[in-house]
């Protein structure tokens, strides 16, 4: 990832604000939102710094939007001020070095650091930024350069791949443990040891939702685009884990949601990746996906919803015994496609994909949650998720009633054929429709007759009559999109036809279905039949 876009959590209506990270040029700039039409963004600068060394991981301070920390590909950690350039950053050093593979702040200005494996040495560092910023201002033999170590050394000789603090546990953070498990550690403990764990690979692009933070996501980064939600509340302990019958497969917990090969690729051959994962700011149960090839979804969660009975039930399981295949209280509710994959020979330039998002704290225009995104071309965007579709319902006679929801006035009938009190889709082809009328609609959408012949391929010619009817309907069908009231005149053929005395004349049905060559000769042939055994 070569560039990242970040909004600010604490932007309100009056203000919005969010970060553009260039990793390669090594500049952070701070932006503020100027004017926003519903389809440009306009912003404006605030400040830029661009004194910040290589780094592969960064993180924005919640509690002060003006600082920023950095992992260095040393393994080093240094914390940059936005709003003076002219003050040092702070360098938070380490025994041996290695790569850093992430960086978190908590809200209480605490600084967590993932590095890289190696023989006796922590992995998990975590630093007090705030008295390292007072540090820094009052040293004078030294200045950039902490001489205080570490608040806490955790995971001694076990790579970090991923980090988040929590928010209502400001104290209390969760770890990936590359190619082993997910651990939650309560930095009040003196001991060091972790509080929960589960035993899982999938432990990159940590994610908690700041709306309910009983759940966090992590994903399969390399080998599968997989997507897993954990439950906090249903972890083991450490205890609990060494402990267990010699085998870390005896104490594992399943996630309460898993989304396998979260994004199937069948535009290309390259198997894409999982960039990022975040859960939305404003609304609960909303987890965002960005894949390397630009494919960004939202997967939406909710409460499975239980009877009195069955929950009184799983209530008195929770409390016997907890099974690691036991059924969670979540599933999905509806999985939205902000940017689909599209193919290359589309036109689709492929520095326009979506390369980094983060959803806002603020509602869109139809009060859906939205989401800040930044292109490869360093376009700025805003997208509002759609809301659920409208609903729509057939008669028997032929007639679709359905509504239409706008921001400004909720939800609404359509307004088709002068019907908009009821909202009702209508038929042209009513009851005394003649035959040839519905005929020639139907021939102008799918019915047609090929005009060619030799259309048909050498293998649908060795196809019987009722297989070259249904592959010459679908192609034909496939290959234009009718309009509503054609596709919905077709609903009606079957009636229009029994109106019209379609029985057990022969002669009179040849006439009836004479748009349809394979009915025809049906009657054709049985006809013959008949007068052949008269």
């Amino acid at each position: 990832m070569e560039t990242a876009i970040r909004w600010s959590s604490s932007s309100d209506i009056q203000e919005q604000r969010f970060l553009l990270v260039d990793v390669t040029g090594h500049t952070f700039t701070h932006c503020r939102v100027e004017n926003y039409n519903g389809k440009d963004l306009h912003y404006q600068t605030l400040c830029s710094n661009r004194r910040v060394p290589a780094f592969r991981a960064f993180d924005w301070s919640p509690h002060n939007e003006s600082i920023v920390a950095v992992g260095e590909w040393s393994g080093s950690a240094t914390v940059i001020r936005l709003d003076d350039v002219k003050l040092d950053p702070i360098t938070l050093p380490v025994r041996q070095q290695r790569p850093c593979n992430a960086v978190a702040f908590s809200k209480t200005g605490l600084l967590a650091i993932g590095l890289e494996r190696v023989r006796n040495d922590f992995c998990l560092n975590v630093w007090d930024v705030s008295h390292a910023l007072s540090e820094n201002k009052s040293s004078v033999s030294s200045p950039g350069r902490s001489s205080m170590g570490p608040l806490r050394k955790l995971a001694s000789s076990e790579a970090i791949t991923s980090i988040r603090f929590f928010q209502d546990q400001p104290d209390t953070l969760v770890a990936g443990v590359k190619g082993s498990c997910i651990r939650l550690y309560d930095l009040r403990e003196n001991l060091g040891n972790a509080a929960l764990q589960f035993q899982t690979t999938s432990v990159h692009n940590l994610a908690i939702d700041p709306l309910d933070e009983n759940y966090f996501a992590s994903a399969i980064t390399q080998k599968d685009t997989t997507i897993n939600i954990w439950d906090r509340r249903f972890g083991l302990s450490s205890s609990a884990v060494s402990l267990g019958s010699g085998t870390n497969q005896s104490a594992s917990i399943s996630p309460v949601l898993e989304y396998s090969n979260a994004f199937e690729n069948s535009v290309t051959t390259v198997q894409p990746t999982i960039w990022s994962l975040r859960y939305c700011k404003g609304r609960r149960g909303y987890l965002g996906a960005l894949a390397s090839n630009g494919d960004f979804r939202v997967f939406e969660t909710k409460q499975a919803f239980t009877s009195e009975s069955s929950h009184r039930d799983d209530e008195e399981s929770y409390a016997q015994n907890l099974q690691p295949e036991q059924e969670r209280p979540l599933e999905t509710r509806r999985i939205h496609r902000v940017e689909p994959l599209r193919s290359p020979h589309s036109g689709h330039q492929e520095n326009a994909r979506i390369v980094s998002f983060d959803f806002t704290n603020l509602a869109g225009p139809k009060g859906l949650p939205s989401a800040i995104t930044l292109r490869g071309t360093g376009s700025v965007e805003i997208h509002e998720l759609k809301g659920p579709p409208p609903p729509y319902a057939l008669s028997s006679t032929g007639q679709l009633v359905g509504s239409r929801i706008d921001a400004d006035s909720g939800p609404r009938s359509r307004n088709v054929g002068g019907l908009a009190q009821l909202g009702l889709f209508h038929l042209k082809a009513s009851l005394d429709t003649q035959a040839d009328d519905v005929a020639k609609k139907l021939n102008d959408v799918v019915l047609t007759q090929p005009s060619n012949r030799n259309d048909v391929t050498e293998h649908e010619g060795r196809l019987s009559s009722r297989e070259k009817h249904e592959t010459w309907f679908a192609r034909r069908y496939l290959h234009q999109t009718p309009s509503m009231e054609a596709a919905l005149a077709k609903l009606t053929v079957d009636h229009q036809r029994c109106v019209q005395g379609y029985l057990f004349d022969c002669r009179m049905n040849m006439d009836i279905v004479a748009n349809d060559p394979w009915l025809k000769g049906m009657w054709e042939w049985i006809g013959r039949k008949s007068r052949d055994h008269s």
